[in-house]
C-alpha cells in the first residue's frame, strides 16, 4: 500500500495517521490531498500526551475546527471517535478514542500488542511472514572486491559490512543469497605490485615475521608505485619548467621592445632573475613561486598588448600546472621517506632496479597484456601474489563474521571468454565507433534510440566509452560488464546487488546500457548497484597508492583498546575477558561502519574512537535480558529450547488471569517500538537504508535499560505485573536476536 504520510519510525503511529487522512477528509469534506498535506506539515500530528491518563496519543484538531461552530465541536468529535474505532481499533490496537476540547485522545491496548508478537515469536509466524517476501529468489551479492594489492582499509571496510548486513537482511526476508568477491587480478595496480614482487623476489627479500601478508604486499605495492610516480612527476616538473622558461623568453623579447618600462620594470626584474638563476639552482620551486605571483599582479593589469597578455595567461596556466604537480610530488616525497626508512632493504633494491618512469611503465604494460593473454608464467605470479593477498583480506574479515560463498577472479578462463564475446556482439551493433585503433560505445546515439538509457543518466548526457584498447586488450569495465552477465547466466541469479562506492556510479550506468543494447532488458533491469560513500578520516587522506591508509586490523585494534580501557577504568575490571573484548570490538567496529546511512560520507576522528559505542549499546542489552530469563527460568536462553515451553506457560498464565495490566511509560514505549520491527526490516531492504536497522536496535537497546533500571522482573511481587514483564523482556530478546544476526553482531552470553 502507498504510503499516506511520511514515515515516523512507529507503526502504531503511522498506522493512526493513515486511518486519519480518509476518516477526516470525509468528515470535514476535505480532499485527501489535503489532509496529507497537513499531517506533512505537522498542523496535524499524532503525538504522546502530556498525562497518561488522557490517553496514550492526542491529535489537535484545531485546524479544522476553528471555522466550525463551537456548538458541534462535540458532535464532530463523537463522529470521529466513533469511525476511528470501527476503521482502526483493530488494524492499530486502539482500545479507545476520545473528542476532549478539540483534541482527539487515543488509548492502546498494549496488552494485545505485546501478546500477539510474543505468540507470533513463539509459533514462528513472524519470521515467515518475513521470509515470504523473498520466496526463495536468487540473489548475488557482490562486494569488498577491493583490489588484492594492499590491506583492506577502512573504506573497504565499509563496503564489506554493507555487503554483508545487506545478504543477511536478505536472508532474513526469504531470499536466496549468494555473496560474491570480484577478485581484480587484471589491471594495472595488480600489474604494478606483480612488477614490485618480481625486483623484490629476485634480490631475495623476504617478507618478515612479524609482517601480515596483506601489508607486506601493500609496501611493495606502495614503494612501487611511489617510486614510478617520483621519476614521473620529476619528468613533468621539468617540462613545466622548460616551458615556462621558454615563455620567459619570449615576454622578455616584447618587454625590452617597449620604451615605457616604468610600470613593468619590477616584472622585468623578476623574469632576468629567473632566467639567470635557473642555472645555478637545484630546485626551481622558489624561483617558481616569484614567478607565479609576478604573473598574477602582470595578469591583473590590462595590458594593451595583447599578443603579451597571450603569454603571461599561458605562462600562469604552466606555473598553476607547476604547483599542482609539485604538492603530489611533496606527498610522494613523504612516502618515500616512511618507506625507505621502515624497510631500507626493500626500497633500495627497488629504488636501484626504476630506472626510469618509462621503462617501469612499458615492464608494467607487457605484464597486463601477456595476463589477458592467459601466458601462463605471468598468470601463476599474479594468482599467487593475489591468494596472498586474499588469505590476508580473509583473516581480516573472519574476525568480522564475513564470509563469501565464492570468489570469482576477473583473470579466470570463463570471465575474460565472456569479455571477448562482448567485445564482438557490440562491434556489430550501430553504437560501435573505431577511434585510433580503439573500440568505443557510443551510449549518446544510443539514448536517443531508448528511452531506457536516456532515463538512466538524465539529467547527464550518456557519452562514451572505449570498450577496446587499440592494442587489443579489454578495459575493466569490459570484463565487469562480462561478469555482470556471468552472474545472471552461469551462477543464475535473477537478480544482483553490485554494493560498489559513489564514484562508480557512472561506470555501473555503462554496463547496464550496454547489457540493454546487447538485448540483455532483463539483465541490465534487475542489475542494482548499492552505492555508499567514502569514508573521511579526520587528519588523514588515504592512498594505497603511497601506502597510505587507516586499516580495518588497526581499526579492531584500537576498537579493543577502548573497550580494554573502559572496563579497566570505569568498571574496575583488571583481567577482562579477552574474547570477550574482542568480541565487542567487533560489535562496534561493524556497527560504526554501518552508523551513517550509506549515501552519505562517513567522518571518523581516529582519535575519538572510544566515543563509539553502538555496538556495546546493542550487546549489553541483549546480554541483560539474558540474564533476566536465565534467573527467572533457570535454563541458558541462547542455547536451551525449554525457553519457548517457559514462556507458552508464561502466556497461558496470562491468559487464564482476569483483567488487564497498568503499563507504565517506559513498559508502553518498549511495546510500541516491538511493533516496529518487522516493519523496519522491510523498509531497510526497499530503501537499501541498512544504518535503519543498527538505529531501530540502538533504540530498542535503550528503551530496554530505561524499563530495566526503573522496574524490577525477577524481583516483582506481583505475580501478573511480574509475568507480563518477563513476557516483554522474552519479546525483546527475541527481537534483539533477530536485528543481531541482521547486523551479523557477535551472539554474547555474558559480559
Amino acid at each position: 500500500m502507498k504510503r499516506v504520510v511520511e514515515r515516523s519510525m512507529s507503526r502504531i503511529k503511522d498506522c493512526i495517521s493513515e486511518a486519519l487522512v480518509s476518516i477526516l477528509s470525509e468528515v470535514f469534506k476535505l480532499s485527501r490531498e489535503d489532509v496529507i498535506k497537513l499531517f506533512s506539515t505537522g498542523k496535524l500530528r499524532v503525538a504522546s500526551t502530556p498525562d497518561p491518563r488522557l490517553g496514550d496519543y492526542g491529535v489537535p484538531l484545531h485546524t479544522l475546527l476553528k471555522d466550525l461552530d463551537k456548538n458541534i465541536w462535540s458532535e464532530v468529535g463523537s463522529e470521529l471517535s466513533r469511525k476511528l474505532l470501527e476503521v482502526a481499533s483493530e488494524k492499530c490496537n486502539i482500545e479507545k478514542a476520545e473528542f476532549v476540547n478539540g483534541y482527539l485522545n487515543i488509548t492502546l491496548n498494549h496488552s494485545t500488542i505485546l501478546r500477539d508478537i510474543a505468540e507470533k515469536f513463539l509459533t514462528g509466524d513472524l519470521l515467515k511472514e518475513l521470509a515470504g517476501i523473498g520466496r526463495g529468489e536468487k540473489v548475488i551479492v557482490e562486494h569488498t572486491s577491493a583490489n588484492p594489492v594492499h590491506p583492506l582499509h577502512i573504506g573497504s571496510g565499509r563496503n564489506s559490512v554493507l555487503g554483508d548486513v545487506l545478504a543477511k537482511l536478505l536472508r532474513k526476508l526469504g531470499f536466496e543469497v549468494n555473496t560474491r568477491f570480484y577478485v581484480n587480478d587484471l589491471g594495472r595496480q595488480i600489474a604494478t605490485l606483480v612488477f614490485g614482487v618480481q625486483i623484490v623476489e629476485s634480490a631475495n627479500i623476504k617478507r618478515p615475521d612479524h609482517v601480515k601478508v596483506d601489508h607486506w604486499y601493500g609496501v611493495v605495492y606502495a614503494a612501487t608505485n611511489t617510486l614510478i610516480e617520483l621519476e614521473r612527476l620529476k619528468r613533468e616538473l621539468r617540462l613545466r619548467v622548460n616551458q615556462a622558461l621558454g615563455l620567459l623568453e619570449n615576454i622578455v623579447g616584447i618587454l625590452m621592445s617597449k620604451s615605457e618600462l616604468r610600470d613593468l620594470v619590477d616584472a622585468l626584474i623578476t623574469i632576468r632573475e629567473v632566467l639567470a638563476k635557473v642555472h645555478y639552482v637545484h630546485s626551481s620551486l622558489n624561483l617558481m613561486r616569484k614567478l607565479y605571483t609576478m604573473c598574477k599582479w602582470l595578469g591583473e593589469k590590462q595590458l594593451e598588448d595583447s599578443n603579451l597578455a597571450n603569454l603571461i595567461k599561458r605562462l600562469l596556466e604552466v606555473l598553476s600546472e607547476y604547483r599542482k604537480l609539485w604538492s603530489e610530488y611533496k606527498k610522494y616525497l613523504v612516502a618515500e621517506l616512511r618507506i625507505s626508512s621502515t624497510y631500507p632493504d626493500l626500497y633500495s633494491h627497488l629504488r636501484s632496479a626504476i630506472k626510469d618512469h618509462e621503462s617501469a611503465e612499458s615492464a608494467i604494460r607487457d605484464l597486463m597484456r601477456r595476463a589477458e593473454r592467459r601466458d601462463p608464467e605471468v598468470l601463476s605470479l599474479v594468482n599467487r601474489v593475489a591468494q596472498d593477498v586474499l588469505k590476508g583480506f580473509n583473516e581480516t574479515l573472519s574476525r568480522l563474521d564475513i564470509v563469501f560463498n565464492g570468489f570469482d577472479l576477473e583473470s579466470s578462463e570463463a570471465i575474460v571468454s565472456l569479455a571477448k564475446t562482448i567485445v564482438s556482439d557490440v562491434s556489430r551493433t550501430k553504437y560501435a565507433r573505431v577511434v585510433g585503433g580503439a573500440l568505443e560505445v557510443d551510449l549518446n546515439s544510443a539514448a536517443q534510440d531508448h528511452v531506457y538509457i536516456r532515463d538512466l543518466f538524465h539529467p547527464d548526457q550518456a557519452g562514451r566509452f572505449i570498450i577496446q584498447r587499440s592494442d587489443g586488450t579489454t578495459l575493466y569495465i569490459t570484463r565487469d560488464i562480462a561478469y555482470t552477465l556471468y552472474k545472471f547466466k552461469v551462477l543464475g541469479a535473477s537478480r544482483v546487488y553490485n554494493v560498489i562506492a559513489v564514484e562508480q556510479e557512472r561506470e555501473q550506468k555503462q554496463v547496464k546500457a550496454t547489457l540493454y543494447i546487447l538485448g540483455y532488458t532483463r539483465e541490465a533491469e534487475n542489475l542494482h548497484h548499492f552505492m555508499y560513500e567514502m569514508v573521511h578520516l579526520k587528519g588523514m587522506r588515504m592512498s594505497g597508492r603511497r601506502g597510505v591508509y587507516y586499516t580495518i586490523d588497526e581499526l579492531l585494534v584500537d576498537m579493543e583498546n577502548c573497550i580494554f580501557k573502559k572496563l579497566v577504568k570505569e568498571r574496575g575490571v583488571f583481567k577482562p575477558d579477552s574474547e570477550v573484548v574482542s568480541k565487542l570490538a567487533v560489535a562496534n567496529t561493524r556497527s560504526l561502519l554501518l552508523s551513517v546511512e550509506p549515501g552519505k560520507v562517513l567522518s571518523l576522528d581516529p582519535t575519538k574512537l572510544c566515543e563509539y559505542e553502538q555496538g556495546i549499546i546493542v550487546e549489553y542489552a541483549f546480554v541483560r535480558a539474558q540474564g533476566i530469563l536465565r534467573n527467572a527460568f533457570n535454563i541458558e536462553p541462547l542455547r536451551d529450547r525449554e525457553l519457548d515451553d517457559k514462556v507458552r506457560e508464561l502466556l497461558n498464565t496470562i491468559l487464564v488471569s482476569s483483567g488487564r495490566p497498568l503499563f507504565s511509560i517506559e513498559e508502553k514505549s518498549l511495546i510500541e517500538l516491538l511493533a516496529d520491527f518487522d516493519e523496519v526490516l522491510i523498509e531497510a531492504y526497499r530503501e537499501l537504508k541498512l544504518n535503519r536497522v543498527l538505529e531501530y536496535a540502538v533504540k530498542l537497546a535503550l528503551q530496554f535499560n530505561k524499563f530495566y533500571e526503573k522496574h524490577p522482573v525477577v524481583g516483582e511481587r506481583d505475580e501478573k505485573i511480574r509475568a507480563w514483564r518477563l513476557l516483554l523482556v522474552y519479546t525483546v530478546f527475541r527481537t534483539l536476536a533477530e536485528l543481531i544476526d541482521v547486523l551479523g553482531l557477535p551472539k554474547l552470553q555474558k559480559i
